[in-house]
């Protein structure tokens, strides 16, 4: 019984311990933001410090910014898949075909169609060519990946 009693005094002392030293932080964080500091001075300064941080977090976040879908591996990969497909297409014709749809979150195409059209031939070709494209990297709203629109323009008939 005495064992018991002794470890039950051990315990609530380490538990003790260990809330006290949690308050002493606290206070101490506390303090270091100037509250209960004698001296105002000290409570502005720990506010316009905490200003700056968050107006640094914010630039940051506006760093990460707003991007536009792109075609993974850039402009280069994209205008190289889209030839690589025209030359596949076996359809003859000339003219350029714009197709619009939206990237998902997950780099996902959706809601394409054709907004420029050459003619209804070369419309379907680019259409399927569009939709069956690889993922995308998705756009970012701050630095978070959102649906946004995206475009791409398929030239049939022309050497880029």
């Amino acid at each position: 019984m005495k064992k018991i009693l002794i470890l039950l005094v051990l315990a609530l002392s380490m538990v003790s311990m260990t809330v006290n030293a949690q308050v002493n932080d606290k206070m101490e964080e506390l303090r270091s933001r100037g509250f209960g500091a004698r001296n105002t001075a000290a409570a502005q300064v720990g506010a316009v410090a905490d200003s700056v941080a968050k107006a640094k977090e914010a630039k940051a976040q506006k760093a990460k910014g707003d991007t536009d879908p792109s075609f993974q591996g850039g402009e280069e990969v994209l205008q190289a898949y889209l030839r690589s497909k025209l030359l596949h297409s076996n359809v003859s014709g000339t003219g350029d075909v714009v197709v619009s749809f939206m990237v998902d979150k997950k780099g996902n195409i959706y809601q394409a169609e054709v907004t420029q059209s050459a003619g209804s031939t070369l419309d379907t070709a680019a259409f399927n060519i569009v939709t069956g494209m690889p993922r995308w990297n998705p756009g970012l709203k701050d630095g978070v990946p959102v649906d946004k629109p995206a475009k791409v323009t398929v030239s049939f008939g022309k050497e880029k």
